[in-house]
This record gives C-alpha cells, structure tokens and sequence, in this order.
C-alpha cells in the first residue's frame, strides 16, 4: 500500500489537472477550413445516383427474402 500511496503523490506522473485544463488555441492553430460548393447540376446528378442505387438495394433486398422464405417453406414441408 505505501508503494501505491508513493505512486499517487507524484504529480509529473499523473498531471491530470493540467491536462484537463482550458486553454485558448493560438490564431496560428486555428485552422480555417473552405469547402467547395456543390452546383445544382451535380447535386440533380447525385440524387438521381443515390435513387437508383437504392431501387437496386430494395430489388436485392426483396429477392432475398422471397429466395429465404421458399427455402424455409420447401426444408419445413
């Protein structure tokens, strides 16, 4: 127990109050972040995408389940 005891008065060990401090970020850590604007076109573009991959996920998705329950009809009669 006094080794543990030792061990817990050591401060540069476990710092924990500094390092749970706030301090203010210096102007040259501040990062300023530009994003690029997406153009109508591209985002029409993207929507059509995304519809149409997710028509082919419901397409898969629903064969799958008529596949899984004609198996489970035919192994249970």
């Amino acid at each position: 127990m006094k080794a543990n005891r030792a061990l817990t008065t050591r401060r540069d060990a476990f710092n924990i109050k500094e390092a749970n401090s706030f301090r203010p970020k210096a102007s040259s850590e501040i990062r300023n972040y530009r994003f690029k604007e997406a153009t109508p076109q591209y985002l029409r573009k993207l929507k059509a995408q995304l519809s149409t991959e997710k028509k082919r996920e419901l397409i898969k998705q629903i064969i799958v389940l008529i596949i899984s329950i004609s198996l489970g009809i035919i192994i249970f009669l």
